[in-house]
C-alpha cells in the first residue's frame, strides 16, 4: 500500500505586515509622548522645581543653603509680552500699590470723619510704602493736643475704629512716636529728653489703648520711640514743626502686597 503524500505547508508571505504594524504602533506611541512632554507648562514646572528646592535649602532642611538656587532653564520662561513696562509701572512702587495706598488714606480719613464728626486735613493722613509693608502717618491733631501725651477725648472713637481694622489684618503693628526740636522753645526749656519723653508717652498710650480698648493682641503690637531724630519737614516754621510731631503706625506685611489687604 503506498504512503500518502504530505502537502507542503503554504508559506505566508505577508507575515511581515504584523511586525510592521507593531513597529508603527510603537513609533506612534513614542512621538505622542514626545509631543505631550513638549506641551508642558515650563513656567509652572519651574515654579514647582524652585518650590521643592527651597523647601530643602531653607533653615532646617537637609541641605545647607549655599550660593544661589539653580534654575532649571537656560533662560526664563516666556511670560507674555516682550514690551518693557513704563516708568510709572516699574518705579518705586506699582500703580496698583499707589492706588491701594490712596484708598487706605481715604478710608482712614473717612473713619476719622464718621467717628468724630470733623473733617481731617489733607496732610493729616499719609500712607507710605516701607521695606516691610506700609505706614499710616497721622498728624498730631488727629490724636493729641500740642505738647500733650493724653489722647483727645473726642478722638478716642477714631482710634477705636482704626484699631479694630488693624486687628482684623492679623499683622504685626508698631506704634512710632515722633517729636520736633522746637516743641518747648516758648517755655525756654527746649530739651531733647522732653522730646523723647513725649514721643515715648504718646506711643505707649496708643499701644495701651489698642490692647485694653480694642482687644488688640499683645503679641502683634509694639512701640517705637524716635523723639526728634527723624524730621520730615524743616524746623524753621511752626508748620514744619507741627508736621514733624506725628504718630506713625507701621504695619509689617511679609510675603504680601498692599493690594491684597482688605479694609
Amino acid at each position: 500500500m503506498g504512503k500518502k503524500k504530505h502537502h507542503e505547508e503554504h508559506e505566508n508571505l505577508e507575515r511581515w505586515l504584523v511586525s510592521y504594524a507593531d513597529f508603527i504602533t510603537l513609533l506612534f506611541a513614542f512621538f505622542t509622548i514626545l509631543y505631550a512632554l513638549g506641551q508642558t507648562d515650563k513656567s509652572k514646572y519651574k515654579q514647582a522645581v524652585e518650590s521643592i528646592q527651597k523647601s530643602f535649602t531653607t533653615s532646617g532642611g537637609i541641605f545647607p543653603l549655599k550660593g544661589n538656587p539653580f534654575t532649571p532653564f537656560d533662560k526664563p520662561a516666556d511670560t507674555g509680552s516682550k514690551v518693557p513696562p513704563s516708568a510709572k509701572e516699574n518705579g518705586k512702587f506699582s500703580k496698583d500699590e499707589e492706588a491701594m495706598m490712596q484708598r487706605i488714606a481715604e478710608q482712614v480719613r473717612g473713619i476719622f470723619e464718621r467717628a468724630t464728626g470733623v473733617q481731617s486735613g489733607q496732610d493729616d493722613v499719609e500712607i507710605l510704602k516701607t521695606a516691610i509693608g506700609f505706614k499710616i502717618r497721622l498728624g498730631e491733631a488727629m490724636l493729641f493736643a500740642p505738647r500733650s501725651a493724653k489722647l483727645k477725648r473726642n478722638q478716642v472713637p477714631f482710634l477705636f475704629e482704626l484699631g479694630k481694622r488693624l486687628a482684623a489684618l492679623d499683622l504685626p503693628v508698631q506704634i512710632e512716636g515722633h517729636s520736633d526740636n522746637g516743641e518747648f522753645l516758648d517755655r525756654g526749656t527746649a530739651s531733647e529728653k522732653e522730646a523723647w519723653d513725649l514721643s515715648s508717652q504718646r506711643s505707649y498710650n496708643i499701644v495701651r489703648f489698642l490692647i485694653e480698648g480694642t482687644s488688640f493682641p499683645k503679641s502683634k503690637v509694639s512701640m517705637g520711640v524716635f523723639g526728634n531724630t527723624q524730621p520730615i519737614a524743616e524746623e524753621d516754621s511752626p508748620e514744619g514743626r507741627a508736621k514733624n510731631r506725628r504718630v506713625e503706625i507701621s504695619v509689617a506685611t511679609p510675603d504680601r502686597e498692599i493690594p491684597f489687604l482688605s479694609w
